[in-house]
């Protein structure tokens, strides 16, 4: 879990989030930089990014998921190894601000990636089962982290004329 947008606002936020997955029976490993402060987002850019990298390198993470959106997300982007992330591709879960980083590795890693609630959401009471669910059932049907091409993808050709 990385820290790429806001950061959190109480310990006790993010210690909830842990708890909900670990009583789904995973294990929750946080980044380095999670925990780190810089104004209004969690940690310098280049922290953010190098926590995201640290992650998708790390064979024992199956799938990474934010803290929270919010602010921020698209400062790590620059520092981002797309090639490393391109060769590790793992699931990548968040929403709100998450969305640049959603974008960014759709285009630049072919990756596909899950608008769901970060790790905050994921252990608020608010959340709803439903959403709590659909996001393990998800996870658990084996989803693939690469896009397949489509008509909708960045260089498509397609094969036969429009009409």
């Amino acid at each position: 879990m990385a820290a790429a947008a806001s950061p959190y606002d109480s310990r006790s936020e993010v210690l909830r989030g842990v708890e909900w997955w670990e009583s789904q029976g995973y294990k929750v490993k946080l980044a380095d930089g999670v925990w780190e402060r810089d104004d209004y987002v969690a940690g310098s850019a280049q922290q953010r990014g190098e926590d995201l990298n640290a992650l998708f390198a790390d064979p024992e993470v199956d799938v990474v998921q934010a803290l929270q959106g919010g602010f921020g997300s698209a400062q790590a982007i620059p520092f981002l190894d797309l090639d490393l992330i391109a060769a590790n591709p793992k699931p990548v879960v968040g929403f709100s601000d998450i969305t640049a980083l959603h974008i960014a590795l759709r285009q630049k890693a072919g990756l596909a990636t899950i608008y769901a609630n970060g790790l905050i959401g994921v252990g608020s009471h608010e959340t709803t089962t439903f959403s709590k669910s659909r996001l393990l059932d998800v996870l658990r049907s084996g989803v693939e982290a690469r896009c397949r091409r489509t008509r909708t993808t960045p260089g498509y050709a397609r094969s036969a004329a429009a009409v």
